[in-house]
């Protein structure tokens, strides 16, 4: 299972669906997760991540294939589905990360990403 703080990528990556990063926040169901999404984009409010929000090697040394890359956090605590996966671990936030995601979407109401798609195409 996953931990809070693992950066995961989806198996089925499309534009609605799995395309961005996520970080995985806790289970909510037993099919689903809730987590945050990491981003490019300025826009919508999103939330300016720094280099040292990342680990960049694994407990074995080998570098995560995602690390600091003009990062951003997508202001939303998304419901993930199962669906989208499996899902493979491939970055991990430090633990100054860690805080600054729980700082910045923790208080959120949780959210399909299908509710937060629609309400961002309808602004």
């Amino acid at each position: 299972m996953f931990e809070k703080g693992d950066i995961l990528e989806a198996t089925y990556r499309e534009l609605i669906k799995g395309k961005h990063y996520i970080v995985y926040y806790k289970g909510f169901s037993q099919d689903d997760f809730i987590g945050g999404m990491i981003t490019h984009s300025d826009v919508n409010g999103n939330f300016k991540m720094d280099a040292n929000h990342f680990e960049i090697h694994n407990a074995n040394g080998h570098l995560y294939k995602v690390t600091y890359d003009n990062s951003y956090l997508v202001q939303a605590k998304l419901i993930k589905p199962r669906d989208w996966g499996p899902f493979m671990k491939v970055g991990e936030l430090s633990l100054a990360g860690i805080i600054f995601f729980e700082n910045s979407i923790g208080e959120l109401q949780s959210e399909t990403f299908a509710n937060y798609y629609r309400k961002q195409m309808n602004k």
